[in-house]
């Protein structure tokens, strides 16, 4: 069996892995491309805490230490979102993650939180992915599903299926592979905020991008208005606090560089808005665009992990 194993790793260290086999065995795609050599996701992740105190801010990152992105989409009578939850929080520890929680809004009674915006974003960018991923569960092809996670605008995971022997583990490996963005390594982005009346002043930037070998790519900036955390006791599924609550979501188009005044949404409750910046990418390859660089040992193992039956195996229910 170890020997087995050490050709199976070995395998897959010196062939790369075919972009549409590993998205068929680890995780479903997040975006439904209209070519095999396009690939597209999100990066970005710089907040600005937007308290009452807050006059002037700024923050700003190279491209390198930018953390992983994850985008869930929830809604407070969703049992099976808990659960989800719960192994989302195992899976990322202590690691460096900006989490945004989408909450149903278009035709919804029962949830308080979201907008006519966060849907809309949710059902534009991922909404074609939802419904392809969906069918494979008792979801049905919905492209509004709740529980869904997306890692890095790439990897989606809907219901409570597994891909592997458990839920941590497919959320693990998720983040283990991390973004396969084309940015060049030394850019940066920048975010500040500055109080004018009721009003914000949102200064972004991105410099540097687009590595010099990538000829055709489409980018998009988003700010996300995001609260920490919620109280809300008529949750039907019990959860009661709600954290990571995407309340707004505004298309600041392709610009690298510019700024926008708006006035940003109201918390639930308590003190504890933040803005985040992020960047929907997009890029066009010349080649066949069939296989993506092969991933790092680290990742191959993780991968491999994946891949083990387990004897607890998480069913839809």
């Amino acid at each position: 069996m170890r020997q087995l194993a050490a050709v199976l790793l070995t395998a897959l260290i010196i062939l790369p892995i075919q972009a549409s086999a590993t998205s068929e065995n680890l995780w479903d795609d997040a975006r439904i491309m209209d070519g095999q050599d396009s690939f597209a996701g999100t990066i970005g992740g710089i907040s600005i805490d937007l308290t009452n105190n807050t006059t002037d801010a700024f923050a700003s990152s190279g491209i390198s230490e930018l953390p992983s992105i994850v985008e869930v989409y929830t809604a407070t009578w969703c049992f099976n979102c808990v659960k989800t939850e719960q192994a989302l929080d195992e899976a990322i520890g202590n690691q460096d993650v900006i989490r945004i929680h989408y909450h149903r809004y278009f035709y919804e009674t029962l949830d308080p939180f979201g907008s006519n915006s966060t849907d809309s974003r949710w059902v534009d960018v991922y909404g074609s992915g939802s419904i392809l991923s969906s069918e494979t569960s008792v979801l049905n092809g919905m492209e509004r599903a709740a529980p869904s996670n997306v890692f890095d605008g790439e990897r989606m995971y809907t219901g409570i299926s597994t891909k592997s022997n458990s839920l941590v583990t497919d959320y693990s490996t998720a983040l283990a592979i991390g973004s396969s963005h084309p940015f060049d390594q030394n850019g940066s982005f920048s975010l500040s905020a500055e109080r004018e009346g009721d009003s914000e002043k949102f200064s972004f930037a991105w410099s540097n991008m687009i590595s010099s070998s990538i000829e055709n790519w489409e980018v998009n900036g988003w700010l996300l208005f995001v609260e920490d955390s919620a109280n809300f006791l008529e949750g039907s599924n019990g959860k009661e606090n709600y954290s990571h609550i995407l309340h707004e979501a505004v298309n600041i188009g392709s610009d690298q560089i510019g700024s926008i005044v708006l006035e940003p949404p109201n918390s639930w409750d308590g003190d504890d808005m933040s803005v985040v910046l992020v960047v929907d990418w997009l890029t066009h390859h010349g080649n066949d665009g069939n296989s993506l660089p092969a991933p790092a040992v680290s990742t191959l193992l993780c991968m491999l992990a994946a891949l083990v039956p387990g004897r607890n195996r998480d069913i839809e229910s």
